[in-house]
């Protein structure tokens, strides 16, 4: 627990480490930049010395200018409550607060890159940018009423990333550094609710989490040709709405209302009302999809007839093959944590398919996570090492709730 001095508690597990912060937003935003200072430095210097400058001074210069050009027309659509956040981490671990704010904005501002530059333009057409979205081949799926022999959802989602693009990170430093300093970040906040979340230090937004109401999300990217800087970078949205929002309906209006940035997929489910949803969206459509038979999955591309329209030319042959693998895996029956946990690192793939990013586990794949968010449990396993186990975290007492959040 957090203590009288404010300081962080943090717990080492096999693959991960769990820190508990409290409080305040610039004080849980200290407490966190305090406890893995030497984590976050590490990630300030990587991200300077092996990314941006990895091609001398000249290019590093601009580089780094183009990126926090992008990131500053994203800031103004930060809450002040987040901003506040990563202040008191940036002021705890030591290092500047752009930087932390770059951190937690990463991926929009990869896709916004070209959208500002026009010089750049040329190089974001499709024969550029598929090797670039095909490596980024997360997979997630949700098992709920006849597909779940607990009674209760079954979240699961594999988070995957790799940058394959000879320029941003020839040497694939990025997965490689996720992969080693995974965390699992247990937060008690003064204001909304407490939540869980999966990420690395220095990250307060949220790709993978869960709250004390029992309500799971996990995000894959979709890209699509249009998307804008000007909102606020989704692991950010996705981190108001674990710590915000108490059931589905919350949580698309929440969706709904804000200045979205790039396509992306969410799954959530809802321990409660042992619900489901698949929500589809670019900066200025949303499309929900519902269980189909209890099942609801999800890889890198759209399945709605109001968003595929908007991917045509932009989907990779891995997602379509990954999503029907989940398929072959994910049969009309019930299935439980452990089916689960073996479709996550699945390598097998379908017929047709050529490469290993065709398969469920592959090259880019970071941690894998199962929530039941009616128990409020999670199971967690980074991919830095083959033998890596799931580890089960029974998080409800931690959470603030005795028995979990739905009856057996």
């Amino acid at each position: 627990m957090t203590g009288a001095s404010g300081s962080a508690h943090v717990e080492p597990y096999d693959g991960f480490l769990l820190i508990e912060l409290a409080g305040e937003p610039y004080e849980r935003g200290h407490q966190h930049g305090l406890a893995l200072r030497t984590q976050i430095q590490m990630f300030r210097d990587r991200l300077y010395r092996d990314i941006l400058f990895k091609r001398g001074r000249a290019v590093g210069v601009t580089l780094a200018a183009l990126l926090f050009g992008i990131v500053s027309r994203m800031h103004p659509h930060v809450p002040r409550e987040l901003r506040e956040e990563m202040r008191g981490l940036a002021d705890g671990a030591g290092v500047s607060y752009r930087d932390v704010l770059l951190y937690n904005a990463f991926d929009d501002v990869l896709h916004a890159l070209a959208l500002l530059n026009p010089a750049l333009a040329p190089l974001m057409n499709h024969r550029f940018i598929a090797p670039l979205i095909g490596r980024l081949a997360c997979s997630s799926f949700v098992l709920a009423g006849p597909r779940s022999n607990t009674g209760r959802p079954i979240h699961a989602r594999n988070l995957d990333y790799f940058l394959c693009d000879g320029f941003i990170d020839p040497d694939g430093v990025v997965p490689q550094i996720l992969r080693e300093n995974v965390v699992v970040f247990l937060v008690r906040p003064s204001h909304g609710r407490p939540f869980v979340s999966v990420g690395w230090p220095g990250w307060i937004g949220a790709v993978t989490a869960m709250n004390a109401d029992g309500l799971s999300l996990a995000c894959l990217t979709s890209p699509v040709s249009r998307e804008t800087p000007n909102g606020i970078p989704l692991p950010l949205l996705y981190r108001l709405i674990a710590q915000h929002a108490g059931s589905l309906e919350e949580a698309e209006w929440l969706l709904r209302g804000a200045r979205r940035t790039i396509g992306n997929n969410l799954t959530m489910a809802s321990g409660p009302s042992g619900e489901a949803r698949l929500f589809e969206f670019t900066m200025d459509r949303l499309a929900v999809i519902h269980p189909s038979d209890g099942l609801v999955r999800a890889t890198n591309h759209f399945q709605h007839p109001l968003t595929v329209e908007l991917q045509v030319g932009w989907v990779v042959p891995n997602s379509e093959y990954r999503l029907a693998r989940l398929d072959e895996l994910l049969g009309p029956r019930a299935y439980g944590v452990a089916d689960a946990q073996a479709a996550l690192t699945d390598t097998c793939s379908v017929e047709g398919a050529e490469t290993e990013w065709d398969c469920l586990q592959n090259p880019g794949t970071i941690y894998s996570t199962i929530a039941d968010p009616a128990r409020l449990r999670l199971w967690v396993r980074a991919n830095d090492r083959a033998d890596r186990p799931f580890v089960q975290l029974d998080l409800a007492a931690r959470l603030g709730v005795r028995e979990g959040v739905a009856a057996a």
